[in-house]
């Protein structure tokens, strides 16, 4: 239980930034039924925007209202990580969320992942007695596998589930647009459908960016380069782009306008390309909404951005 003693009412506006993975192989199904994986985060500047406002006394209790009426029940992570953090501090308290959703969804930009830690830091930073680090990475993991990284932001190297986190010097300052065909990506579907893919090769297949000859070195220390093609591979796009012709249309695009390199986000439906500059990225953005697709300009945020005053360095406790 939460000491009572010192807590006041209290909220706090903060950004929730979405993310792009600038490589991400997929090594292979876990006992526990997730698959390790070897990435690299990087968050970027599209975000969402959230209000959270906590009230001491009475039943513990969670509202949130969302400007997507969808996304507005109990299943959204932000409304589930307000509800954890109070079961797991045992706090007597209403926690109240107002969530401007930006970033979309079933895209691999880490959209509710990144509210749910976003919620996890602003109530961390109201308590008197504030959970360390390793306490709040333990609540993001139990909430999804991309949740911790939100935690810390800015570039990681992410390995087992992605909840193994090993924190970057940031990158240099890179511009990208960020582009969304009509359609979602389930991630269950996608990993079923490489394992599918996998099994159905055989050795003399042409195997290509899927089976790489040595998973665990096939980037450099610090991840591909940000405007370089090295290392910047997304194992998923070989199954997802066959589904979905259109996201791989996109891809091919983001590269004929330009992009060095272009990746799919996830296990999808965004797409990204690298640009040399911000106005390049933002006109390249107006044509492909021109075009029908939803698309933004961005640019990399570093881990500064995502900190929030009274929350622990989440670098001293990776997991």
């Amino acid at each position: 239980m939460v000491d009572p003693t010192g807590l006041r009412p209290q909220a706090l506006r903060l950004r929730a930034y979405a993310k792009v993975n600038l490589f991400l192989r997929v090594l292979g199904k876990r006992p526990d039924g997730f698959h390790d994986i070897r990435t690299l985060f990087q968050t970027v500047s599209l975000s969402d925007s959230l209000g959270v406002r906590l009230t001491p006394g009475g039943q513990p209790a969670v509202k949130l209202t969302c400007s997507r009426e969808d996304l507005q029940g109990e299943d959204n992570l932000a409304w589930r990580a307000a509800d954890l953090m109070l079961r797991r501090t045992g706090l007597a308290a209403q926690i109240e969320i107002t969530l401007d959703k930006a970033i979309p969804s079933g895209a691999g930009l880490g959209g509710g992942s990144s509210d749910a830690a976003a919620v996890i830091r602003a109530v961390a930073s109201m308590l008197p007695a504030r959970p360390g680090a390793q306490a709040l990475l333990e609540v993001a993991a139990e909430l999804g596998s991309d949740v911790p990284f939100f935690l810390l932001g800015g570039s990681a190297i992410g390995t087992g589930r992605g909840t193994e986190l090993k924190p970057l010097s940031d990158l240099r300052p890179t511009a990208l647009a960020i582009a969304q065909p009509g359609v979602e990506v389930s991630t269950a579907w996608a990993y079923r459908a490489l394992e599918e893919h996998r099994a159905a090769l055989t050795p003399d297949s042409d195997t290509g960016k899927i089976e790489g000859s040595d998973l665990s070195c096939n980037t450099p220390s610090g991840g591909p380069l940000p405007g370089s093609s090295d290392g910047m591979v997304n194992d998923f796009e070989s199954v997802v782009f066959r589904r979905y012709p259109l996201i791989a249309a996109l891809k091919e695009r983001l590269q004929a306008l330009g992009a060095q390199p272009a990746l799919m986000s996830g296990s999808g439906s965004a797409v990204f390309g690298v640009f040399e500059s911000y106005q390049s990225a933002r006109l390249v953005a107006r044509t492909l909404r021109a075009e029908g697709f939803a698309a933004w300009p961005a640019e990399y945020v570093d881990r500064a951005a995502s900190r929030v005053p009274g929350t622990p360095d989440f670098d001293s406790a990776r997991g």
